[in-house]
């Protein structure tokens, strides 16, 4: 599938995915990840167009930046995987934070992740015991 807007948009519509990010609201979540970068260990990606098996990662530390990692409706490779490069925020269905890191012998704080983004505005946030999944479309 190719990811021109015209393809993501049929998509969405397809799927029937209703969204509950805009553009702004990206923006401010990625500029709290960030100010939280040292918070954070680990951020799965869940795109619109990929099954829940598929492993991608957010990445970012202290020094990524707007309008050069990250712009007004989209991201240049902060995504994992192929294809690489510009991922527009209408493709992420989920954001994933889990409790237990990959490879690592981390815990991440989930309580205090969600009490971060919780300080920026709503999201559609669920917590388990496994991890804190962030919602940027509702499934029917």
């Amino acid at each position: 599938m190719t990811r021109d807007n015209i393809s993501i948009e049929r998509l969405i519509t397809e799927k029937r995915l209703s969204p509950l990010m805009s553009n702004a609201k990206w923006l401010k979540l990625l500029s709290a990840l960030v100010e939280n970068a040292a918070l954070i260990a680990e951020c799965r990606v869940k795109l619109i167009w990929e099954q829940e098996t598929m492993i991608r990662w957010l990445v970012f530390d202290e020094d990524t930046s707007y309008r050069f990692d990250y712009y007004d409706t989209a991201m240049e490779a902060m995504i994992t995987g192929n294809p690489r490069g510009w991922y527009a925020y209408k493709e992420i269905e989920w954001l994933e934070f889990p409790r237990f890191i990959s490879n690592k012998s981390v815990v991440q704080d989930l309580h205090a992740i969600q009490l971060q983004i919780q300080a920026i505005g709503q999201f559609q946030l669920e917590l388990s015991d496994e991890n804190l999944r962030l919602y940027a479309y509702r499934r029917p």
